[in-house]
């Protein structure tokens, strides 16, 4: 949240309780990556420390929630993805829905995965 500039009131929307979480631990078992879906199919909060990144956290991360997707038969998962982190998603074969958002004043746009055929 502190890299983000979000505060924690704005991060707060009380879904966690009824999320699946994913968390990515270090060999000495420290957190260092996470990620949430929603019963719903919307994935989340995933959030791996800078000096993680580009070790294929994230995407054992995505990989993980997928995963849970699919043993719940989900037809297909959602999410709202930053720009930036647009093509990370699209190497998952997400595909872009709707125009750009601002959350928390950052531009997102909707991302979509259809699983049944997968």
């Amino acid at each position: 949240m502190r890299e983000q500039g979000v505060s924690a009131e704005m991060e707060w929307d009380g879904l966690d309780e009824a999320c699946q979480h994913v968390l990515a631990l270090s060999a000495t078992g420290d957190a260092i990556g996470c990620g949430r879906i929603s019963a719903d199919g919307h994935i989340g909060r995933i959030a791996v420390l800078p000096e993680w990144r580009g070790k294929r956290v994230g995407s054992s991360l995505l990989e993980l929630l997928l995963d849970y997707a699919r043993s719940q038969h989900y037809v297909e998962v959602a999410l709202g993805a930053q720009i930036q982190a647009v093509p990370f998603y699209l190497r998952f074969n997400f595909a872009e829905v709707g125009e750009i958002f601002m959350d928390a004043n950052i531009p997102h746009i909707e991302m979509q995965l259809c699983l049944k055929d997968l």
